[in-house]
């Protein structure tokens, strides 16, 4: 911090010098700037000045020191006023203090009081500073995630977690058009899907970034839109626009996106809302048309309305036979269990809507059955399967592609049931040494095998055997790789490709990091 700029102001000469001779200001860190015998020239000098701490009598004529430091702090009230005041002055210049008064200082001047009240002024300025610093930086911290800010208000808000005091209060702030009560709020939720399998997560964030581009590019002219993505990675459309037809819209940006991305797009659209308080229904109503695309498949563009209409005739689960359905697959009996299917479907459907909702219940009994026997098999939760059956057309593929599933449920159960944890870890031994030169052999592949969750699988071996899976895999297959060493005259890197280890430098290393010496070594001690 610089030197700090002192205006002193009295009409006496005399106090005016001997404030400035009372003590070294430069110590102090402070330079006085001016003089003033009068307010009306003090006041042209803190314009020219701007000083930062002023030092002021009471009693002056025309304006006194009251009156015209309420002038200075109504206009600058980052500069600090110290009033001057003898011992019949002391009540009056005490109430000064309520104006914004910093300090005051009693006549006659002492040294020793001057310093501490400019030792003072000087650790509130400075500490006023410090704060005023770090203020300025968290603005622009603010003014960088300003747009995440907003888009977190825009989230709360269509989640229904403000009320409509602190939604007035955020939309202006975040200067976002709100009209509603005159223009009807519509919302439209779009979510992209790759349609490559093996697409990792960064080229899926970025294909949904490059889509939410066009989209915002697309309603770039019209205030009385937004754009944002809420917290499940969905695109939101929200708009006020009379102007706007948001179902033809997003029937034209599903064409588009499919077109230009290569991407699968599913579209739910809400009813349109004018109350600001039910904004919120019109985003959950757009989530619930979305999530419609389990039933009639995906690339398409589902309205609420259209949804609230067909339930007139939806189907009506039966409890008592799908709790049938679940006791036999829990039990592991295959047949029981696709009987019962058929029973579930044996009715008349009168739309595709309507068995693909049966076949709803039919997986959720399934994967209940599955969980309740701890099956974390990810085949039991095998999303091609599901998809499969949620976009069969007709209903005998449906009936085939559930066959399968509750079949291959059923027996996985049943294997499990089987499986008896005493033998198992033995089966496992056998297994892995049967298999001991596929790479791809792990934890969860072993685990798939036995139809058991990779956790239990690695918990009960190192119960078992004292070991973790990894440490009894290379144990053994450093082994094996010991008895090639001794027995054949393979290269290093073939013995790692037998054992299952294709990186050479890798199979080297770990042999030496468990056997104590390199193959070499090895093979030169025997």
């Amino acid at each position: 911090m610089g030197k700090l700029k002192v205006l002193i102001v009295d009409d006496e000469y005399l106090i005016r010098n001997l404030l400035r001779m009372r003590i070294d200001w430069e110590r102090q860190g402070m330079v006085i700037v001016g003089e003033a015998s009068n307010a009306h020239e003090a006041l042209d000098l803190v314009e020219q000045q701007r000083p930062d701490v002023i030092f002021t009598d009471i009693c002056m004529p025309t304006i006194d020191g009251i009156e015209f430091s309420g002038m200075v702090l109504e206009k600058y009230p980052d500069i600090k006023i110290v009033v001057v005041t003898g011992h019949d002055e002391f009540e009056y210049a005490r109430q000064s203090i309520k104006i914004g008064i910093a300090d005051f200082i009693l006549k006659p001047i002492r040294p020793s009081e001057l310093l501490v009240v400019t030792d003072k002024l000087k650790g509130k300025i400075d500490e006023e500073r410090t704060r005023d610093k770090e203020m300025e930086k968290l603005k622009v911290v603010l003014e960088r995630n300003f747009p995440y800010i907003r888009e977190k208000f825009l989230n709360q808000w269509l989640n229904g977690a403000l009320s409509q005091e602190e939604i007035h209060e955020k939309v202006e702030y975040f200067k976002i058009p709100l009209h509603l009560g005159v223009e009807a709020c519509q919302i439209a939720v779009i979510e992209i899907f790759s349609t490559t399998a093996k697409q990792t997560e960064e080229q899926l964030i970025l294909l949904r970034m490059e889509c939410s581009n066009k989209i915002e590019a697309f309603y770039q002219e019209d205030s009385q839109v937004i754009i944002l993505t809420d917290t499940r990675d969905q695109v939101v459309i929200i708009s006020w626009s009379q102007a706007v037809d948001l179902v033809s819209d997003c029937e034209w940006l599903k064409t588009d996106l499919i077109h230009s991305h290569k991407c699968l797009v599913s579209i739910g659209v809400g009813r349109k809302h004018k109350d600001i308080q039910e904004a919120h229904l019109g985003y959950q109503e757009a989530c619930r048309a979305l999530h419609y695309q389990a039933f009639v498949g995906k690339n398409q563009v589902v309205c609420f309305e259209d949804i609230v209409d067909h339930r007139e005739q939806t189907y009506r689960s039966n409890a008592e036979l799908l709790q049938h359905l679940q006791f036999y697959i829990s039990v592991g009996s295959s047949e029981r269990a696709t009987q019962m299917l058929s029973r579930i479907f044996d009715v008349s459907f009168s739309s595709v809507s309507q068995f693909r909702m049966a076949a709803m219940d039919v997986i959720t009994e399934c994967q209940r059955a599955a969980m309740e026997q701890q099956m974390e098999n990810e085949h039991v939760f095998d999303k091609e399967m599901l998809v499969s059956i949620l976009t069969a057309d007709h209903l005998p593929e449906l009936m085939r592609t559930l066959e399968s599933y509750v079949r291959y449920v059923s027996g996985a159960i049943h294997s499990k049931n089987q499986t008896k944890e005493g033998n198992l870890i033995s089966q496992v031994k056998e297994y892995l040494e049967h298999n001991l030169s596929d790479p791809g052999v792990g934890l969860a592949s072993t685990a798939a095998v036995f139809f058991v969750s990779p956790g239990h699988l690695g918990r009960l071996m190192k119960k078992e055997t004292g070991q973790t899976f990894v440490e009894h895999l290379t144990n053994i297959r450093m082994k094996r790789a010991e008895a090639l060493l001794k027995q054949t005259d393979l290269k290093g890197y073939e013995i790692g490709e037998q054992v299952g280890i294709t990186d050479p430098h890798y199979f080297s290393v770990l042999f030496k990091k468990t056997m104590g010496r390199s193959m070499n070594e090895y093979r030169q001690s025997k």
